[in-house]
């Protein structure tokens, strides 16, 4: 209908670090954790459109839109599973896209993301949050996802926040102080009021602005960061020290 905006379902830009799929098969390894490439195993059809197609072999074959991909991780070794939608011309065949580029994208991964534990120098209340927050994460649960990154923050405030820090009233002020205290940098320090703020829009859907799944995603890396900073280099140093003669 003239002048009728029509929502297609666009394909965004994949960060470095996403999750891996058959037309982009690097990324981030739901079972190892670590940056990686991979081969894939085999597909087969999930779902399927109207119409058929005619394979190689001159017989007719049914057209799918949704598939399922066996991913080897070259750095474990060991298989992903991932269910993958069919996009054409960077649009999701279901929303119209019928020109352009064939890609297959992954929704739904196997390991989910956060059933593998995270370092081990990162303490349980802590990665217990996390994990919780990227298995929502790899739902499409963008809210939910917040939340859990939130409560992460409050756990690492209870963990390495001095008395000062743990007596204030909101966890907005908790992070200041540790700021003020030295136990955070201060471009941290805005990461961590940043998690918080989207965290509060994820608890409270009326009254804040919704979460979208770039900006949990953005947050979720500004989280590794924060763990890293707090938890697992301060680790690696002082075990180097240690092995020192």
């Amino acid at each position: 209908m003239a002048g009728q905006r029509i929502n297609l379902r666009r394909l965004p830009a994949k960060p470095q670090d996403a999750l891996p799929d058959s037309t982009e098969p690097q990324g981030l390894c739901p079972r190892c954790g670590r940056l990686s490439n991979f081969g894939a195993i085999g597909q087969l059809p999930v779902s399927y459109k109207p119409g058929n197609t005619v394979g190689q072999d001159g017989q007719p074959r049914r057209r799918h839109d949704q598939q399922v991909s066996v991913l080897q991780c070259f750095g474990c070794g060991e298989n992903v599973v991932v269910v993958e939608d069919e996009y054409i011309g960077g649009v999701a065949s279901r929303s119209g896209g019928n020109g352009g580029a064939v890609e297959w994208r992954g929704i739904h991964w196997w390991p989910s993301p956060g059933m593998s534990p995270l370092d081990a120098d990162i303490p349980t209340s802590v990665a217990d949050a996390v994990a919780e927050g990227t298995r929502c994460l790899s739902v499409n649960g963008p809210r939910a996802a917040a939340v859990m990154f939130r409560g992460a923050l409050a756990e690492m405030v209870t963990d390495k926040g001095s008395a000062n820090a743990q007596s204030r009233r909101s966890l907005a002020g908790q992070l200041r102080q540790m700021a003020s205290d030295g136990d955070l940098d201060n471009n941290l320090a805005d990461w961590a009021d940043h998690i918080r703020v989207i965290g509060n829009a994820g608890a409270h859907p009326n009254t804040l602005d919704p979460v979208s799944m770039e900006e949990v995603e953005d947050l979720s890396r500004l989280l590794a960061s924060l763990l890293d900073y707090l938890y697992v280099m301060p680790a690696r140093v002082q075990r180097a020290r240690a092995a020192r003669p």
